[in-house]
């Protein structure tokens, strides 16, 4: 028995065809879209452990020795899993400021493609104690000094 005639001709196999060549296309896509969001969040997880060495090595008192350990702490917690060949420095710190630099690596999802390199510097001053040794002075730059003194 043969089968009817479709007026758009003998189409059998073509969809075996077609998904043999448009599946590794749709592959290789989803997996680039999932190695760019991995390297966000690897990013994302290198700016959040220099953000918080920054804000531990900078209060008073604290070495800059005191930020990088805390930077390595919190990669450690937040990218174990997605970051290697990670280092935290502290290089280029200054008595004023402190400067923490986390390097990494993401892990890649694409065979063949080494992970990217991920970099986050974050940087902020320094507390400590000053004293003015002229005293105090107000707006109009006139010295307010012992308040205990008269009037002019």
């Amino acid at each position: 028995m043969n089968a009817p005639h479709t007026p758009w001709g003998e189409d059998r196999g073509s969809n075996p065809i077609q998904m043999a060549i448009i599946y590794p296309f749709v592959i290789i896509l989803i997996l680039t879209l999932l190695q760019g969001i991995m390297w966000a969040y690897a990013r994302n997880a290198a700016y959040s452990s220099a953000r918080a060495g920054v804000a531990a090595g900078r209060l008073y008192g604290a070495t800059p020795g005191d930020g990088a350990a805390k930077a390595k702490r919190v990669l450690d917690e937040v990218g174990s899993s997605l970051l290697t060949d990670r280092t935290v420095s502290t290089d280029g710190s200054t008595p004023e400021r402190l400067r923490v630099r986390v390097d990494a690596q993401a892990l890649s999802m694409i065979p063949g493609i080494p992970g990217i390199h991920v970099q986050a510097t974050v940087s902020g001053p320094i507390e400590r104690w000053t004293t003015n040794p002229g005293g105090f002075a107000n707006s109009d730059g006139a010295g307010v000094g012992n308040l205990g003194g008269g009037a002019p």
